[in-house]
């Protein structure tokens, strides 16, 4: 038989039969325990659990940076929650083909108030390479100018991402991204947000396209 640890009013946790009492942030929340599957899965239940698996693998790579700069606490929803809600909206199902799109352009890494990027381009001009430009859009605001950039991409088809930190500022304009030289000729997606330098603040990241790399 389970038990619970504490009452409701100092904080409890535990569970008893398929009831289970946790605290989630401060907010205590009694649920039903879910039943284990029994029996094989159809393929339409394969396909929704495989999108569970591939977002998770694409969230991993900036899951710390997201945890920490996806927007407010909505509720019960941390900003992890957020942020992996909008991976897996844009792991499309389809029962048709039985396979997961991904659209590209709806995926973000960081929500925030802070000016965010205008890019002005993406190319690979030299091998194993892309360049990432924007706009210094910070008006001579010499606080904003520190603002540090950070990087996300992706190889198309591929369902891990890969994350940089603190590249660039603001002010600089331009950042070139190495990468293995497995991935020449193929497409790889690029997003970008901006960092205050004293990490209080986040912009809301943007995509800033594909591109193939040389």
């Amino acid at each position: 038989m389970g038990k619970l640890s504490n009452s409701l009013l100092s904080g409890s946790f535990g569970r008893t039969g398929r009831l289970v009492v946790a605290n989630v942030n401060g907010t205590e929340i009694l649920k039903h325990r879910p039943r284990k599957p029994t029996g094989n899965r159809n393929q339409k239940q394969l396909l929704i659990q495989q999108r569970m698996v591939e977002s998770y693998n694409f969230l991993s790579a900036y899951k710390h940076f997201a945890t920490k700069f996806f927007g407010r606490k909505n509720g019960m929803r941390s900003a992890y929650n957020m942020a992996m809600s909008n991976i897996m909206s844009h792991f499309q199902l389809d029962f048709t083909l039985m396979q997961i799109s991904i659209l590209y352009p709806g995926i973000a890494f960081a929500k925030g108030s802070l000016l965010q990027p205008v890019i002005t381009g993406l190319v690979s001009a030299a091998a194993n390479s892309f360049i990432i430009e924007w706009l210094d859009n910070s008006a001579g605001n010499a606080v904003r100018q520190t603002d540090l950039v950070q990087i996300l991409y992706a190889l198309e088809g591929e369902t891990s991402s890969v994350f940089i930190e603190n590249v660039a500022t603001r002010a600089d304009g331009a950042y070139t991204a190495a990468l293995p030289p497995s991935w020449a000729g193929q497409p790889v997606h690029v997003w970008m947000g901006f960092l205050a330098a004293d990490l209080e603040g986040v912009s809301n990241s943007v995509y800033a396209g594909s591109v193939v790399i040389s």
